[in-house]
Order: C-alpha cells, then sequence, then structure tokens
C-alpha cells in the first residue's frame, strides 16, 4: 500500500519554519553565523542583510541591557536619599530606642 507523503500548506509553511527554528534554537542554543547566513539563503535574504541584523539586534539587546543598569542606578541612590531623609527628619531610631532606654534606667534607679 503506497501513502502518499503529507503536504503542508503554503498558509502554514511560515509557522512551521518560524516555530520549527525556535524548537532549534532552544535546543542547540545558538547559531553561527553561517548557520543564519545559509538558513537567509534559503529564504532568499542576502547575507548582508543577516550581517546588519545581527548587528542591529546585538546593538538593541546591549543598549537595553544598560538602560536597566541606569534605572537599577537610580532606584538604588532614590532608596539611599529616602533613608537618609528619614534619618534626617525623624532621627535615628537606633539613637532614640537608645534614649528610651536610658530613661527608663534612670527611672528605675
Amino acid at each position: 500500500m503506497n501513502h502518499p507523503e503529507p503536504r503542508i500548506t503554503v498558509e502554514l509553511a511560515p509557522e512551521v519554519f518560524e516555530r520549527a527554528s525556535r524548537l532549534y534554537a532552544q535546543h542547540s542554543e545558538t547559531y553561527s553565523l553561517s548557520e543564519l547566513t545559509e538558513a537567509g539563503a534559503v529564504a532568499r535574504i542576502p547575507p548582508e542583510f543577516i550581517h546588519k541584523a545581527v548587528k542591529q539586534v546585538q546593538a538593541e539587546q546591549i543598549q537595553a541591557r544598560q538602560g536597566l543598569e541606569a534605572l537599577k542606578d537610580v532606584v538604588f541612590t532614590s532608596l539611599i536619599i529616602t533613608t537618609l531623609f528619614g534619618w534626617m527628619a525623624f532621627g535615628n531610631p537606633c539613637h532614640a530606642t537608645i534614649s528610651q532606654l536610658n530613661s527608663q534606667t534612670t527611672q528605675v534607679k
């Protein structure tokens, strides 16, 4: 009995390739530039566009990391300023506790 090979419609082919590429990426975790260039050739994307896209994506990732680091710095600085302001406005809580203990000790004597 001869079984015909299953056919994939033109509409589904891009989704199949996209999913297959994601599965492969998850499996291998990386692509070499030559692997991306080969895949681009199959999709009729000239190598110079693959190279340019790689540089753009890497630059965007670097900018995103730098933005995150800057945000961390701002949050940390704000936390320090808020803490210092709280100490200046309301007094050092340790000092207040020591003063209370001293006054209680004085009253007990």
